[in-house]
């Protein structure tokens, strides 16, 4: 056995210990998430096959952090069972931080998985979960997720919707004293800009933010905002300041290797040299950029801007044939992105509606909840007026027993003060009126039968002077008169009476206080006062227990001392217990 217990409690410090390492571990993942997440997500990785066996919270704190890591890491989510867990439960054990991270969390979830409307829609619950007037306000998280909303609005054409989304992210990392996210935030509202055609906007914000990101010296940065506004010196045949921008661009940008190459993604730039140089006159340098751009001609977008510069390349060239031929690929290609831009309008349009049928059903589920809540809150009030109006009216009821009670105990005190008085009477009888004693005796008779009536019980002739002495005791006599005037009986009092049955009654005494019978303190005392001759009503009075449970109480009584059924007889063998 105490093998067993050894074994038991090694087992208990071992889980311990191992909780304190795995929460040593969390702690450690959440310290790294933000600044390695690599790091962080391999550390939880390796510790997968465990999580099930944490507890609870520990478990959700697991999940959530690695869903943390993956995003941070740019690891695509492809499902949302886990998330979804991990919301519902931070959602109900949360603080406010844990459950706008969850929701958030969720949000990008969708997002990987393409669903645009339901990532906006968690997206907003997060954000409506921020307290911005706390001192701990997490501005951090929020700007990420303003900044994920406006990515989101950007891929389905809703400029006014990112760019508002753009200022509150910058907003926010400025709140959260992250510089670099508040300039690329800022950065970024050009390029909404020049989707809106806002071109004075688009060279405003660029200016800005290149002398921003030179004073913190972040010259890559800075070159790399300078694309959208290329496009608008090109497009305002301000050549020099077009020509600046690109050489800015292509020295401290970081896109280009020592050959001159752009990066993989960015080739369309191919376009804008050739572009420039055509504008300029330079005709020879275009060609060398547009043959540059054909090499992606797979690329859509790569090949309608070769196709329409060299269309003009070779107009400037009076080369007829080339006209007609690039002509016509560009005709195609541009049918072809037409067909492709359709699709993506379409395939936005039902986005927005998505997006906006969603906002509908979560109003409309919010008014749900309210008529629930209503309807919760009337079917509450009419429970509490029920339980009101029957307490009430068990209150009503309870008081109309106990004033009958009062008026049984007074008629029963009179028939003990016309039992007194006529034994007076009777003792002068004895001493000569033999006559006068004979016809009281017979009246006390049958006072003492309507008192047995109360008692339950007969009163016999024979009675010993102990009993009637008993009856006139002053403290029994108090008792009477308490239970008349609707009193109850104290522990003093109910001390007297023990004390007065086990000098006056010891074998009685001896007999309810023996642990065979296991009567309870409460079935003594009411044994004590039926030996006393007190009738049920005043020992409810007394006690202030209802008539109902009392009667309970003296079948228990009978039951445990006489193996009787019911309260018959129990007052009348009581009383046989000398």
């Amino acid at each position: 056995m105490k093998f067993r217990s050894v074994i038991i409690i090694f087992a208990i410090l071992t889980s311990c210990t191992g909780h304190n390492r795995m929460r040593a571990l969390l702690d450690t993942a959440d310290s790294l998430v933000d600044i390695r997440p690599d790091s962080a997500l391999a550390m939880l990785d390796r510790h997968e096959s465990v999580a099930d066996s944490m507890p609870t919270g520990m478990q959700m704190r697991y999940r959530l952090l690695r869903a943390k890591a993956m995003n941070r890491a740019f690891v695509p989510f492809t499902t949302d069972t886990v998330m979804k867990d991990v919301t519902t439960w931070y959602d109900r054990h949360g603080n406010i931080h844990e459950r706008m991270m969850a929701y958030y969390l969720l949000g990008c979830v969708y997002r990987d998985m393409g669903d645009a409307p339901t990532a906006l829609v968690q997206y907003n619950k997060a954000v409506e979960l921020a307290d911005t007037t706390a001192d701990d306000c997490d501005w951090h998280t929020l700007c990420h997720i303003h900044g994920q909303r406006a990515e989101l609005f950007h891929k389905i054409a809703s400029p006014e919707y990112e760019l508002e989304e753009w200022k509150q992210t910058a907003a926010k990392a400025w709140r959260a004293k992250d510089t670099i996210m508040a300039l690329r935030a800022y950065e970024l509202q050009a390029d909404t800009y020049y989707m809106m055609y806002c071109a004075d906007s688009v060279v405003s914000i660029t200016e800005s933010v290149v002398e921003l990101y030179n004073r913190y010296g972040r010259r890559d940065l800075a070159a790399g905002a300078l694309p959208s506004v290329i496009y608008v010196y090109l497009n305002q045949r301000k050549f020099d300041a077009a020509k600046k921008s690109m050489d800015y661009f292509e020295q401290y940008s970081g896109f280009f290797d020592s050959g001159g190459n752009i990066i993989s993604g960015k080739e369309s730039y191919y376009g804008t040299k050739a572009r420039y140089y055509r504008a300029i006159g330079k005709s020879d340098s275009a060609f060398v950029y547009l043959k540059k751009l054909l090499m992606f001609e797979k690329n859509i977008t790569c090949a309608e801007i070769a196709y329409r510069e060299l269309m003009g390349y070779y107009a400037n060239q009076h080369q007829t044939d080339s006209v007609v031929k690039y002509s016509q690929l560009y005709c195609h290609i541009n049918d072809s992105a037409a067909i492709i831009r359709s699709a993506e309008e379409i395939n936005r349009a039902q986005v927005l509606y998505n997006y906006n049928r969603a906002q509908q059903m979560m109003i409309a589920k919010t008014n749900e909840v309210d008529n629930y809540r209503i309807m919760l809150v009337a079917v509450g009030l009419g429970i509490i007026i029920i339980i009101v109006t029957s307490y009430r009216l068990y209150s009503v009821k309870r008081q109309k027993q106990k004033l009958k009670l009062v008026e049984e105990n007074q008629k029963f005190c009179d028939l003990l003060s016309k039992y007194e008085s006529a034994s007076e009477d009777m003792m002068r009888a004895m001493q000569g009126f033999e006559r006068y004693k004979k016809e009281k005796e017979d009246e006390l008779k049958r006072i003492r039968k309507s008192i047995a009536t109360y008692q339950e019980t007969m009163v016999h002739d024979d009675d010993s002077d102990m009993e009637r002495a008993m009856e006139n005791n002053e403290m029994v006599k108090r008792l009477h008169k308490l239970a008349m005037k609707n009193g109850r009986v104290t522990i003093k009092e109910m001390n007297a009476m023990v004390t007065f049955v086990e000098n006056a009654f010891p074998e009685f005494y001896a007999r309810i206080i023996n642990v065979d019978d296991k009567l309870t303190e409460r079935e003594i005392i009411i044994c004590i006062m039926i030996r006393l001759y007190l009738i049920p009503s005043e020992i409810s009075v007394l006690l202030d227990i209802s008539g109902q449970n009392l009667t309970n109480i003296r079948s228990k009584i009978n039951r445990k001392l006489f193996g009787n059924d019911g309260t018959k007889k129990l007052d009348y063998n009581l009383r046989q217990l000398f």
